[in-house]
């Protein structure tokens, strides 16, 4: 179980970014704000276009956001001359727990367009972000269509309904910690991926992973 859960928190879910933030135009840090969601979070309900539950994020987490896009756009996709890193950029989701609070950037790979997220960790009483940025892919759950998340055929098929991020006291220390819960697809293999994820002094740890197949 731990050989697996390394290999999982450093391949698919966590990567250490240590680049400095960089200043951008007016233009582009007012286009980042967020939605506010509840826990459990099931991205299937956010309407990507609703007005009502839109929150302006103060410029220290407008600009984390702005250059986890940056970073992604640069490092992980195909970077060219017709293109900028605000093209890779759907939205901002924000669920709030008493310790911390999460940011869930929702990104659109170029040139593939497969739906990717990052989970931001921000520490309320701190007021300051945890250390690493985590990759939390969820191409094989949801298309972005038309401006909101449609689900895909693969979820629609094995009839997934669980929600994707949820509060949990896993190692009952009294500290909320979080469960991700995501489709694996290969293009041959499909499982259910959940992992426990935990933040305690600006560090993100992963506590318990879970692969369960699915067949048809």
């Amino acid at each position: 179980m731990r050989g697996i859960t390394i290999i999982f928190l450093v391949g698919t879910w966590v990567s250490c970014s240590t680049k400095k933030t960089e200043n951008a135009p007016d233009r582009a840090r007012q286009d980042i704000a967020a939605i506010d969601a509840k826990f459990p979070l099931e991205l299937e309900k956010i309407d990507l276009g609703q007005k009502e539950n839109i929150v302006h994020v103060n410029d220290q987490i407008r600009s984390k956001i702005e250059q986890t896009v940056r970073d992604y756009y640069e490092k992980d996709c195909l970077p060219d001359s017709l293109h900028t890193y605000k093209d890779t950029y759907i939205h901002t989701i924000r669920l709030q727990d008493s310790l911390q609070t999460i940011f869930l950037v929702l990104l659109k790979h170029y040139p593939t367009e497969e739906l990717k997220s990052k989970v931001l960790f921000y520490d309320n009483t701190k007021k300051e972000f945890a250390d690493r940025v985590c990759d939390f892919n969820i191409y094989a759950l949801y298309d972005f269509e038309d401006g909101q998340l449609e689900a895909t055929n693969l979820k629609t098929t094995f009839q997934i309904n669980t929600p994707e991020i949820q509060r949990i006291d896993f190692d009952k220390d009294g500290i909320n910690d979080f469960k991700f819960t995501r489709l694996y697809h290969n293009g041959t293999f499909n499982a259910m991926h959940t992992a426990i994820l935990t933040v305690k002094n600006a560090a993100v740890d992963t506590i318990d992973f879970e692969e369960r197949g699915l067949g048809y």
